[in-house]
């Protein structure tokens, strides 16, 4: 029952309204201006709904209006006031009989009054005329701009009998009012002055209490977040917010004043451009809040790939945010964007040549983000001759961080031609080394200390345990040298360099143990003594022959090695 009450009401409502706009198109004629007379009856009707309570009805009076030779920025609201103006000294002047003014004539210009008045001790020309343009009767230029004169010299007149007077929402306001208050000080009247002086003051209040409001919410949507936000960035990001509200206050009141029009025009274009740059600065301070949120997200992730788009795309929004800004600031000024924009379309294949560089890096970066070859915090050698930590990827360049604590530019242009060996996306680090022993040291002994190596790989936490080679490898001048090959499973540098110098340390203490001694480059002196010397020569060749059979039989048959090998035990 409800549900069709409610039906039922906005179905009465929708009724009705259309009705009452019906009602209202049948108050004025149609748009007619094919004579002074037609145009003037259009003006007329038009005014007359305006005063009785249809706001819409000054934009039909508007359109009799030549207004070409005011600012686009404050056209409407002049036209509106200039309506105004010609309706007030029109109701002063005398009742209309439509039928007076002619419809038809030969010139292109007709006129209903043309005059020179005296006003505060001068002399002003001032005329109500119509003219042809394009076929269409419509109010002149010096109509326009002399109504306001013509309207001022008529203020003590009382209106005309039968006229229906316009009464605006502050004619009870401003009716007992002192005289002093409708005198002219520097273009504007004192209440005029009084009155902006109060918008602006009343303008700094919103702007403070906005301010405060909107720095309440932001701080608990940060909480909430667990955001951490530095008290400059909150008031760097606030200000323009406020200024942004400043101005559209203050746009809102100046419409109200009824200014002349070249001071609406330019106060107009400046609250537009402070509300522009404004709204620039908090989109540029709102993109650095977004991104630090993200950032915060990026960190906590396991992907690597958001660390570089989310800068990016934060640079990419900052460079769109005052593009834009200017673009709108120019269009607020009456600067041809449109046609700039279009020369710079036309120059666009001159700008490509002249720019190649800067376009190849721009498709370098796009390159480095969908082919990822690197990440934030990874460490790369680039073309074997640029080495270190990545720590930024912009739109023209990235930022390599040397171990010597440069910093490294390369355009990202190179960067898709040349060779990237990229350290911080190894699995594993290898660990390859030869541990050099004395000679004297007996082959059990070498055994079991290969032996204890492998043990020791096999039971330290960060190594890995399916890929380790250790064996005797080499026979070297000096030494007898010993092949250890392993892989670290870390994350990073530092903790490779750890477990490396623990893996070491135990190597060492396992030595100890053994008894097995380290060689280093040394060389021994033999003094040939032919006394002692015992010549083979002597020996039957086919004894020779037996005792390096015997000899190899007993050393086989005392093999105390493995048969299998023993790396990459799992």
């Amino acid at each position: 029952m409800l549900i069709k009450l409610r039906l039922f009401t906005l179905l009465f409502y929708f009724v009705i309204s259309t009705s009452i706009k019906a009602d209202n198109q049948e108050l004025y004629p149609s748009k007619d201006f094919t004579s002074p007379r037609m145009t003037f009856n259009y003006f007329l009707k038009a005014m007359v709904g305006y005063k009785n309570g249809d706001s819409t009805a000054i934009n039909m009076a508007i359109q009799t209006l030549d207004l070409s030779d005011f600012d686009e920025t404050s056209k409407t609201i002049t036209g509106k006031n200039i309506a105004i103006s010609l309706i007030n000294t029109l109701d002063r002047l005398e009742k209309i009989d439509i039928n007076q003014i002619p419809k038809q004539l030969n010139n292109n210009i007709w006129y209903y009054k043309k005059k020179t008045i005296e006003y505060e001790g001068q002399i002003y020309p001032v005329e109500i005329a119509l003219y042809k343009n394009n076929n269409e009767w419509i109010f002149t230029k010096n109509t326009a701009s002399t109504i306001y004169t013509y309207e001022k010299s008529l203020s003590k007149n009382k209106i005309v009998p039968g006229v229906v007077q316009y009464k605006p929402w502050h004619y009870k306001f401003t009716k007992g009012l002192p005289s002093w208050f409708f005198n002219e000080t520097f273009k504007l009247t004192n209440g005029q002055w009084l009155a902006l002086i109060f918008i602006i003051f009343l303008s700094f209040l919103i702007d403070r209490a906005f301010r405060l409001y909107v720095h309440i919410i932001i701080t608990k949507i940060l909480q909430n977040k667990n955001i951490t936000v530095e008290k400059d960035i909150q008031k760097n990001f606030l200000a323009p917010m406020g200024i942004m509200v400043f101005s559209i206050f203050l746009n809102g009141g100046l419409r109200i004043l009824s200014l002349p029009d070249n001071i609406l025009s330019l106060s107009l274009k400046g609250c537009y451009v402070i509300f522009t740059m404004a709204s620039v600065f908090t989109a540029h301070k709102l993109v650095d809040l977004i991104s630090r949120f993200f950032e915060k997200r990026a960190l906590q992730s396991e992907n690597k790939f958001d660390d570089i788009l989310i800068p990016m795309l934060r640079k990419t929004a900052k460079f769109i945010v005052i593009t834009v800004g200017i673009i709108f600031i120019g269009d607020g000024l009456a600067i041809d964007m449109k046609g700039l924009i279009a020369g710079m379309g036309i120059g666009g294949l001159a700008f490509a040549f002249a720019a190649k560089d800067a376009l190849g890096n721009l498709f370098g970066s796009l390159t480095v983000l969908l082919d990822r070859p690197f990440r934030i915090g990874d460490w790369v050698l680039i073309d074997g001759k640029v080495e270190g930590t990545v720590e930024e990827v912009g739109l023209r360049s990235t930022r390599i961080r040397t171990f010597y604590d440069s910093l490294i530019s390369l355009p990202n242009g190179q960067l898709t031609n040349v060779h990237i060996d990229n350290y911080g996306q190894r699995r594993y680090r290898r660990f390859s080394t030869h541990l050099s022993i004395a000679y004297h040291t007996e082959p059990e002994r070498i055994e079991a200390f290969c032996e204890g190596m492998r043990q020791i790989i096999l039971k330290h936490p960060f190594t890995r345990k399916d890929s380790f080679h250790v064996y005797l490898n080499k026979m070297g001048p000096s030494s007898l040298d010993i092949l250890l090959y392993m892989f670290w499973k870390v994350p990073d540098w530092s903790q490779e360099l750890h477990e490396k110098h623990r893996l070491i340390l135990d190597i060492l203490k396992l030595a100890k143990y053994l008894k097995v001694e380290f060689a280093f480059p040394t060389q021994t002196l033999h003094l040939y003594n032919e006394d002692k010397t015992e010549n083979c020569e002597f020996l039957d060749k086919s004894l020779l022959t037996k005792i390096g059979e015997e000899n190899a039989d007993k050393v086989i048959s005392e093999n105390f090695i493995s048969e299998k090998h023993r790396s990459g035990q799992q």
